[in-house]
């Protein structure tokens, strides 16, 4: 069977395809536990209020970010990642072996205090000399989105009937990571990289338990559902929050972790800053309900090292959750 090409998929122009939910977390937890539930069934994307995140630490990430991708392309490159430490500066990624219009900083555990001592990845981040505010920045962030992330885990946990299980994965320490990106109307490999980049970041799902994003006024990302792309309006208080693989493999595909991409940007630069929730690198994923499992056990340290490889340079085809399903399963 020939897959088809999601990039020829049309763009919903108007608001009859429905759009992304916004939860208010101020809620009382029952009626956050149904809004999630549902937001997960039909979407795999919502959009939270209510969070307790101020809006100055947004601010203060976004300038610090603004005034880092500003600096010139050697300076930045000083903090450069490698195939073993994958925490610094890139701007070569790629989506589904697809060179991506973007420049990243990754930020790891470290950055909260976790151990990064793994059999996944050595090293902590490299974090730069300029600007003077870009680790104090990048740490409040990264504390706050932690803490909004294990919430919605919990909560998310609740819904599948499994109280406590989403948030006994990120024991004894998390594998989280926040991003920086920077999506510039000017390719950013333009004269070292012979092909183009065709979107900011081609279509894919996330590889972990959920990601927890705030995006600048500059829309792009866009989500896949019933046949069209879904643009994601920016609102300037809330998070974009969309399920990952794991929650997928966890629930036996009762929710499935939504494709979306990032369109390259034509007259604007755009900055986003997802924050991936990732279990501790020994978690063991496998469907925890009583049905016949679709997927066999999946180790995340091992998962996330191939996915990551296959971000960093062309090494093969970049492992998905469909490599450990059982059979077919419609």
């Amino acid at each position: 069977m020939t897959t088809p090409n999601l990039d020829l998929a049309p763009v919903a122009r108007d608001g009859s395809l429905g759009s992304v939910p916004v939860i208010d977390l101020r809620a009382p937890r029952s009626l956050l536990v149904r809004e999630i539930d549902q937001a997960c069934l039909e979407w795999g994307f919502f959009q939270v209020r209510g969070h307790g995140v101020p809006q100055r630490a947004f601010e203060q990430l976004l300038a610090t970010s603004q005034a880092f991708f500003a600096l010139p392309r050697r300076a930045k490159r000083q903090s450069l990642r490698t195939p073993d430490n994958p925490w610094g500066y890139y701007d070569r990624e790629l989506t589904k072996n697809a060179r991506d219009k973007k420049e990243v900083f990754d930020i790891g555990p470290d950055a909260a205090g976790q151990s990064s001592d793994s059999d996944a990845f050595a090293g902590d981040t490299r974090w730069p000399d300029q600007p003077d505010s870009f680790r104090r920045h990048v740490h409040r962030y990264f504390v706050e989105a932690a803490r909004v992330a294990n919430l919605l885990a919990d909560l998310i946990g609740d819904c599948l009937g499994a109280p406590g299980l989403l948030s006994a994965a990120f024991r004894p320490a998390h594998s989280s990571f926040l991003r920086l990106n920077y999506y510039p109307v000017a390719d950013p490999m333009a004269g070292e990289q012979a092909s183009e980049a065709g979107l900011g970041v081609h279509h894919h799902s996330d590889a972990g338990v959920l990601t927890l994003l705030w995006q600048s006024g500059v829309p792009g990302l866009q989500v896949y559902r019933d046949g069209h792309w879904h643009g994601i309006e920016p609102i300037i208080d809330a998070f974009v929050v969309n399920i990952g693989d794991m929650v997928q493999v966890w629930s036996n595909d009762r929710y499935r972790a939504p494709l979306h991409r990032v369109l390259a940007m034509n007259s604007a630069d755009r900055y986003s800053f997802p924050f991936f929730h990732n279990p501790s690198y020994g978690t063991v994923v496998e469907p925890f309900t009583g049905e016949r499992p679709h997927y066999r056990p999946i180790h995340w340290g091992e998962f996330r090292r191939k996915r990551a490889d296959g971000d960093f340079a062309d090494y093969g085809s970049e492992v998905q959750i469909a490599d450990y399903r059982i059979g077919e399963v419609t």
